[in-house]
């Protein structure tokens, strides 16, 4: 794979915001990147710019790119030393040369009915045989509509999605954030959890409404939830009445991850809590901005660093 690549500078300066708006924008706000994020790592790992390629992909309508709202993403990972290069093309064997991590965040599902699906079958293919031969593929996704965009895909990985909301009621307008916490085995013990030495251990992480999946039996669960978590899947957008269809959750997943021939997989079904966002004139902040979401950061780091092969492969979860 490719290693030597021009750097795409996405320095504090930057504030280029995607143009394309999430499905269910007609009923949401706006969400904008909080320049402002900033999360301090005692030890990055590896010096300015000579860490592995990851590819943030921009080429299924996603709602979250490096230069949009996945910009606080995007500056963390160069904090820590990767080199980050926008994925402009459909995802080809050539195209996935460009890199050591693929980051698909929030593909956008069809417009309308007859459109072609978000992937392609010879994008998906491409994409096993991909991560079978080394690629680590970070796969993330949302609440209704955007599990549909990955269903197939999802499903040649053996993860079962399912195209709902979950949600931990509203709070001055805004979705409360649901907290997985290890001491209620929410938060999974997991080389991903526990970072590399104590200092970067997870103890709870706090995630923004989203979906749930149901992992394979080769995945290591992360993020599961608890009891009394209900599935909504209504007809329209954030649009809930008492008939809505819903379902149990309980211990189906928000997060997992699975060694996939010879490369790895990451799956998470919520975006949010990757980013930093602020909603309403800055009154409200959803993501690692967030006052309980003070673990999300060194999650997502503990990820990128799974992903690219720094966390021993000798330091097993106990699930």
């Amino acid at each position: 794979m490719k290693k030597t690549i021009t750097i795409l500078f996405l320095g504090i300066s930057l504030a280029i915001f995607g143009s394309g708006q999430q499905t269910a924008s007609q009923v949401e706000p706006p969400r904008t990147a909080d320049l402002s994020f900033c999360y301090a790592i005692k030890q990055p790992a590896f010096p300015p710019g000579q860490g592995p390629v990851v590819v943030i992909d921009e080429a299924h309508r996603n709602f979250h790119t490096a230069i949009g709202t996945y910009l606080p993403f995007a500056r963390l990972l160069e904090q820590d030393g990767y080199v980050i290069k926008r994925g402009l093309q459909r995802i080809s064997p050539g195209s996935l040369q460009e890199g050591q991590i693929l980051v698909i965040a929030d593909a956008q599902p069809p417009f309308q009915k007859g459109d072609p699906p978000t992937f392609s079958e010879d994008e998906i293919a491409a994409l096993n045989k991909w991560v079978r031969e080394g690629g680590s593929l970070f796969l993330i996704t949302d609440h209704r509509p955007d599990p549909a965009a990955i269903e197939k895909l999802a499903l040649s990985f053996g993860l079962k999605v399912n195209n709902g909301y979950v949600l931990n009621g509203f709070l001055s307008g805004r979705e409360r954030p649901i907290i997985f916490r290890r001491v209620d085995g929410t938060l999974r013990d997991h080389p991903v959890t526990n970072g590399r030495h104590p200092g970067e251990r997870v103890n709870s992480v706090a995630t923004f409404a989203g979906s749930a999946f149901q992992p394979g039996p080769h995945f290591k669960p992360i993020l599961v939830f608890g009891r009394g978590r209900r599935s909504w899947m209504p007809k329209e957008f954030w649009k809930f009445p008492p008939d809505t269809p819903t379902i149990s959750v309980a211990g189906w997943c928000q997060g997992a991850v699975a060694d996939f021939g010879k490369g790895k997989i990451a799956f998470f079904a919520e975006a949010a809590m990757f980013t930093a966002q602020i909603f309403n004139q800055g009154r409200f902040k959803a993501g690692m901005n967030h006052p309980l979401a003070r673990g999300n950061a060194q999650l997502l780091l503990n990820v990128i660093h799974w992903l690219s092969g720094l966390i021993a492969c000798n330091n097993h979860d106990k699930n």
